[in-house]
């Protein structure tokens, strides 16, 4: 598959994002900008639809049996099942079971590509520029709340009329900004370092200024598992106080006004997931299929990608969709890739480090957030990171094994 080709698939896949099934009635709609509304509600299954007929052409096997993305598929695979025999709405839920299926046939069809590589740092590179370019779309929104100018809110608009963006959504693209603008800035070595260096400060301005927990919580988890990557030097500990800082006076001073209670109260969730629990009690094994928080509970939000499982999908897809986070870092442990990391020269190495960057910060992310459970931005991220790192853990075992050989 060229390299052209697959970006279109994917950039596909992407469209689909800030709609969705709700939309698709705006097919029929004269007004311009409800019909592309519509349209774009259909791009992912369409690039769904092109990766079936490329894989049925090419007769290819099928990659994920010893990958944990394999994990992810099987848990959409018992979602689609769930979605046709017990959803209430199962046309609704079987339009989010193809949209969840996308970026995995999408993987399929990259991994089996001689320059799986390269196409999938291609990837990698579009997300990063969406996730620029919300991060710099949201900005003076975020300039206006800090000088005064509009008071602070759980939710940030986006242009065009797209919806809005919650705050924890909102520190998710800051994020990400930060990880990757902070990598290319640590990896580099010309001057352009420092064109790096002065977007990771809008990024974590940003991040500061939404008080998101859980994204002050990937700020942390990353930092330490960056210093672990690149062995533990003094000069990052220098940077050090800087996380700290950022810690104490977003987390701690702006989101809990000085209150250890304040900072790690969850916010209502507990209520959710106790209406949750009740649901899934009713169907415990199989869940209610995709999308099953909005269509059976009035449109809430879970905020926990377990329990989101749960009621989609039920035990039996909760725990395959636990085993792919759990087995990605088993992967990376039994691999030794954080060490393999060093060895890796050019820029494959920085896409590694943050694919194992992004992926530590959805990993803790997860327990407070619906982290990859259904489609949305934390999928389109996790999956090819995910894929990235797989590429990477079996090449440093079987060079491993083949070193073992030979002495």
């Amino acid at each position: 598959m060229s390299l052209i080709f697959s970006s279109a698939l994917w950039m596909a896949i992407w469209g689909g994002m800030f709609t969705g099934y709700y939309n698709l009635p705006n097919l029929s709609s004269t007004n311009p900008f409800e019909f592309f509304q519509g349209f774009r509600a259909l791009l992912p299954l369409f690039s769904l639809y092109v990766c079936l007929v490329w894989l049925f052409k090419e007769r290819t096997r099928f990659p994920f049996f010893k990958d944990p993305l394999g994990f992810l598929f099987l848990y959409s695979i018992v979602g689609i099942t769930t979605s046709l025999l017990l959803s209430p709405a199962m046309g609704q839920s079987m339009y989010w079971a193809g949209a969840y299926l996308s970026p995995l046939f999408m993987m399929w069809v990259v991994l089996r590509d001689q320059d799986a590589k390269l196409l999938l740092r291609f990837i990698c590179y579009i997300n990063y520029g969406v996730f620029f370019m919300l991060t710099f779309l949201l900005l003076p929104e975020a300039i206006k709340i800090f000088r005064g100018q509009a008071g602070f809110s759980a939710f940030y608009n986006l242009p065009l009329g797209f919806g809005g963006v919650t705050k924890n959504g909102v520190g998710r693209y800051a994020m990400i900004v930060i990880i990757v603008a902070a990598m290319r800035f640590l990896s580099e070595t010309r001057r352009r370092r420092y064109v790096w260096l002065s977007i990771v400060f809008p990024g974590l301005f940003l991040l500061m200024q939404t008080q998101s927990r859980t994204a002050l919580l990937g700020l942390a988890v990353c930092s330490a598992l960056y210093m672990i990557m690149k062995r533990i030097n003094w000069r990052y500990f220098l940077a050090s106080p800087i996380v700290i800082f950022i810690l104490w006076f977003s987390g701690y001073r702006m989101r809990a006004h000085g209150r250890l209670d304040a900072l790690i109260d969850l916010s209502g969730r507990e209520a959710t997931w106790g209406r949750a629990f009740q649901l899934i009690g009713q169907s415990p094994f199989l869940g209610w299929g995709f999308d099953a928080d909005r269509i059976m509970m009035n449109q809430e939000h879970i905020h926990n990608s377990y329990i989101h499982a749960s009621i989609q999908v039920g035990i039996i897809g909760a725990l395959l969709f636990f085993a792919a986070l759990v087995s990605i870092w088993l992967l990376v442990l039994k691999t030794r890739l954080l060490e393999h990391t060093r060895d890796i020269k050019g820029e494959d190495q920085t896409v590694l480090m943050e694919s194992i960057l992004i992926v530590a910060f959805l990993t803790s992310r997860s327990f407070f957030e619906s982290t990859a459970a259904f489609y949305g931005v934390d999928l389109l991220l996790i999956v090819p990171a995910m894929a990235f790192i797989s590429l990477y853990a079996y090449e440093s075992r079987l060079a491993e094994s083949v070193l073992a050989e030979v002495t």
